[in-house]
């Protein structure tokens, strides 16, 4: 499975360098955000769920916004969705199952996030994902926990190497 995630992450990385919609503004000190600089590849698996998927984003060197996005698996076969509609997604994703990095703050080695919201196929409802991690050279690593109105439905862990 991680093997087939990490070509998916490889391939998504790819197709991300034409599809750049819309780049997230970083929030945090110049010097933290320029430790990030440079393209990002990687992979998150559930614990519970089993869902999987790729991630990626480019932080070009001397600018606070980058391009990112999560690619998600679902292992029953089901459809990943945004929240929004398919036309209005399309205006900031390329592909349906593409998830928009919505909100990225960084502090010295400490990273934290938050995922677009999206239909999340186990239960038909809308979820919101956020992350936090640790950076360590061309290495972060963390945790994520997705939630319904509160309530946490999955958790799990993603990891990303700098290229």
């Amino acid at each position: 499975m991680r093997r087939t995630i990490a070509t998916l992450a490889l391939l998504s990385a790819a197709g991300c360098q034409s599809q750049q919609f819309m780049p997230v503004q970083l929030q945090g000190d110049p010097l933290s955000i320029s430790s990030l600089a440079g393209m990002w590849v990687g992979e998150y698996w559930g614990a519970a769920a089993g869902r999987g998927g790729s991630l990626t984003f480019t932080l070009r060197s001397g600018s606070d916004s980058l391009y990112g996005d999560v690619t998600m698996v679902d292992p029953a076969g089901q459809a990943i969705r945004a929240a929004d509609t398919p036309d209005a997604h399309r205006t900031h994703m390329g592909a349906s199952q593409q998830l928009r990095i919505d909100f990225v703050a960084v502090h010295a080695d400490s990273v934290r996030g938050t995922l677009e919201p999206y239909v999340a196929p186990d239960c038909q409802c809308i979820v919101s994902t956020t992350f936090v991690g640790q950076m360590r050279g061309s290495e972060m690593k963390g945790t994520f926990a997705t939630s319904n109105a509160g309530r946490v439905r999955a958790e799990g862990t993603w990891e990303m190497h700098r290229k």
